[in-house]
């Protein structure tokens, strides 16, 4: 007998590093997680280390990966002069002493940043986002007033892309449409309680997180009514005048249930690339977007056992 389930799963995704993310009382080295890039990565390593391990110098760093004689290989490496190769990969691994999880990333990333192989590069691209998946915060049942209102996310989002200095008006207006500053001032104390924000060294709210996402199958009636919240905005999108870009498309299609499960995967590889944009941007954030997929039936399948599971997934991005 076919089973009609619908999956709801909605994550969140930022740009990460953010400007000044973290909070104050956050380990002192960065979340290798973060980052797409292993050359920034090592840089911000570097930098931040130093700052309470005055001896780890260039010199310090060339030494311990068996480069006595050359001072400037690091630095060779960060402006991408020099490649990395899978001996020094190991070697880099003891030198950041990354834990199992962390060495698994850190190859990736290497590899994927330095192949110039197309295929290489997607197969490297799907390794790291299920690895950075698999290490995004997790919003619990307990949390889901997070997605009481759609605007908690936005003005997180916004946050990323913004230095928030207390003026809740301002922050209100910068939400389409506009919110009440009682409203703006409500979802910063909301974001706070549930630990998603922190104030950075700057004194600024920035997220916590680069991702954060629901369980992976999820029959709760409060994020049927976010999903709702986010296809009315949409529907308002779509009959507002506006002179900012959108992109709106319907297809109707009838296929078998072998291409429904390729569509499928097709997707897939499509919100990873979406992602690996936004992560991958090296200009400043300075707008918000909401990026709906569905795919659901418009007919009863003539054959029911191949009959699927239908995921419905929102992707919120700072891109």
């Amino acid at each position: 007998m076919a089973t009609n389930i619908l999956i709801l799963k909605v994550k969140q995704e930022l740009r990460f590093p953010p400007k000044g993310a973290g909070c104050p009382m956050d380990k002192s080295l960065p979340d290798i997680f973060k980052y797409f890039d292993f050359r920034k990565y090592l840089e911000d390593y570097r930098r931040m280390r130093k700052e309470f391990d005055p001896g780890f110098t260039h010199t310090y760093i060339c030494h311990r990966l068996g480069q006595k004689n050359s001072k400037s290989y690091f630095a060779n490496v960060v402006t991408g002069i020099k490649t990395v190769t899978q001996e020094f990969i190991n070697r880099f691994i003891e030198l950041l002493e990354l834990d199992s999880d962390e060495a698994s990333y850190f190859r990736v990333l290497v590899n994927y940043n330095q192949t110039v192989n197309s295929r290489e590069k997607e197969y490297y691209l799907e390794q790291i986002m299920r690895q950075t998946i698999a290490n995004s915060r997790l919003i619990t049942r307990e949390e889901y007033s997070f997605y009481k209102e759609y605007h908690h996310g936005v003005i997180r989002a916004i946050l990323d892309m913004c230095d928030f200095s207390g003026d809740y008006k301002q922050l209100a207006a910068m939400v389409t449409p506009p919110l009440t500053p009682a409203q703006a001032r409500k979802s910063i104390e909301l974001l706070k309680s549930l630990k998603l924000i922190c104030k950075n060294e700057k004194g600024f709210y920035k997220p916590t997180d680069k991702t954060v996402k629901t369980e992976e199958y999820v029959h709760d009636e409060l994020i049927k009514q976010f999903q709702l919240q986010c296809l009315d905005m949409a529907k308002s999108s779509l009959l507002s005048n506006t002179d900012q870009p959108r992109d709106f498309s319907t297809n109707i299609l009838s296929v078998s249930g072998e291409a429904l499960k390729k569509i499928q995967v097709k997707l897939q590889k499509f919100r990873d690339e979406i992602r690996a944009i936004v992560h991958n941007d090296p200009r400043p954030a300075d707008r918000i977007y909401q990026l709906d997929i569905q795919l659901f039936p418009n007919s009863k399948a003539s054959r029911p056992e191949t009959a699927l599971k239908i995921g419905v997934t929102d992707e919120l991005a700072a891109p």
